[in-house]
């Protein structure tokens, strides 16, 4: 049974991240949907009005599946209301609150930025942030990534400039839980995550990797998504 995917990037990274593995997903047959904001964008959008331009990204199709990777969780669960899906999934990210304010990132990860940003509230690109943190760099899967210097250029060279100020901002949720959702673990980054996704009675899935599965191991990913959807849709 062929399924439609629409593959959701994080704001801090490029539709590129999921290229790998929406090619897999064609290849085994289904529909995807890569939706980049800042294709079109001079500069990023402000995080409240994210999901409004994902919408017009986005080709019309029937009960297609929202897959959100990293801080796209939370547009995921937004588009969920303004956009007829089947099912959630999460990769590798937050899981959303029910209702109300949700951020781009954790509040400890907030404190950290300020702590990076250059004067003016301008931070390095995202591959950036953590380049004195090896343990941190080996989580994510930016050392794997680095082991191809073209590759890597080219994914540094899409990432957006963003200011401490862009994250002080919040997605009013409404009410979205009553969508199936599911959770796709890749690193232990998100341990949290998966504990809060198994006390709401999702699917919860570990993959031994790393934050960037998704362009690392696409094969991988691919099946868990597969897999995923399948059960849940039934």
């Amino acid at each position: 049974m062929s399924l439609d995917f629409v593959l959701v990037p994080g704001p801090l990274v490029r539709a590129s991240s999921w290229e790998p593995t929406a090619q897999q997903l064609r290849k085994s047959g289904h529909n995807v949907q890569t939706p980049d904001v800042l294709d079109n964008q001079q500069s990023p959008p402000a995080w409240r009005a994210w999901t409004s331009h994902l919408l017009q990204c986005i080709t019309p199709c029937h009960e297609p599946i929202l897959v959100g990777h990293s801080s796209a969780s939370p547009l995921v669960a937004d588009l969920a209301r303004r956009l007829p899906c089947r099912c959630i999934i999460i990769v590798d990210g937050e899981v959303p609150p029910s209702r109300g304010p949700a951020s781009p990132i954790r509040p400890a990860l907030f404190d950290f930025i300020r702590s990076i940003a250059a004067s003016d509230g301008t931070l390095p690109i995202w591959s950036r942030w953590f380049a004195g943190d090896p343990r941190r760099t080996s989580l994510i899967g930016l050392d794997l990534l680095a082991r191809d210097p073209p590759a890597f250029a080219e994914f540094e060279r899409g990432l957006p400039s963003l200011s401490v100020d862009w994250f002080d901002d919040a997605i009013e949720l409404a009410d979205w839980d009553h969508v199936p959702a599911g959770l796709i673990q890749c690193s232990p980054i998100y341990d949290h995550a998966a504990l809060e996704a198994r006390r709401r009675g999702w699917p919860v899935v570990r993959l031994e990797g790393t934050h960037l599965h998704p362009t690392l191991e696409p094969v991988e990913t691919t099946k868990a998504l597969v897999s995923m959807s399948r059960d849940m849709i039934g």
